[in-house]
């Protein structure tokens, strides 16, 4: 999967209209991750680590936000696929909570929490670092640089937190990382052929030049007449 995700991401970076459109997207991923924290283990007052999370989340929908709208060059309010990450997302959440809890025997919001964000996590740390290779924009690319770095700050903690909790169950971490490998699968593979269709409908680079040089004496031509 890692070569197909290093594929489609070399895609959309060819193109500014279509590489604003997912840093939005992922804009939006990073916002529905932050609302579930907000909604579950943040629903009162939080414990530090949570809080930091929950910053850590917020921060980076809002910079992928303010990147898609530098990258246009005004904010957008078009996405990639915005259904498909959605799914993805909630989709992710029902089935690690049903899985766990046939494990635990009852429901267990901060293992769901522990769950979601590990597998979540592990999956940034492979698209994070491909898209900063794949990117032209120095701005992006300073920026998914800082993103990373903050998400590995938290990510061990909470990692070793779930695989404890999951040990004491006779749980195995494999088991929900082989869940999110196909629940992102499934996002990815409604992405690869809109991002291609996309790429395909937008004007050539050729075609693009053809076009500046001719608008001149179009223009000349106009005037004399």
């Amino acid at each position: 999967m890692r070569d197909r995700i290093q594929a489609v991401l070399r895609q959309l970076a060819q193109a500014p209209e279509l590489e604003a459109r997912w840093l939005h997207t992922l804009s939006l991923m990073e916002f529905i991750g932050a609302r579930k924290i907000s909604r579950t283990v943040a629903d009162r007052h939080p414990t530090l680590e949570v809080l930091g999370h929950l910053s850590d989340e917020t921060r980076h929908a809002f910079a992928f936000k303010r990147l898609s709208a530098e990258v246009a060059g005004s904010e957008i309010t078009t996405f990639l696929c915005p259904e498909a990450a959605g799914r993805y997302f909630q989709g992710l959440d029902h089935e690690l909570a049903t899985w766990a809890t046939a494990h635990t025997g009852q429901p267990d919001v901060y293992l769901h929490y522990l769950l979601t964000t590990t597998a979540i996590e592990r999956r940034a740390m492979v698209l994070y670092p491909l898209y900063k290779a794949a990117s032209r924009n120095t701005s992006v690319r300073e920026e998914l640089g800082r993103v990373v770095t903050e998400e590995q700050s938290h990510r061990r903690t909470i990692e070793d937190a779930c695989v404890a909790r999951l040990t004491a169950v006779g749980a195995s971490l494999e088991e929900a990382l082989a869940l999110e490998e196909r629940l992102f699968g499934a996002f990815l593979a409604e992405l690869e052929p809109v991002v291609e269709r996309e790429l395909a409908a937008l004007p050539s680079p050729s075609a693009l030049a053809a076009s500046d040089v001719g608008t001149p004496a179009v223009r000349a031509s106009s005037s004399v007449k």
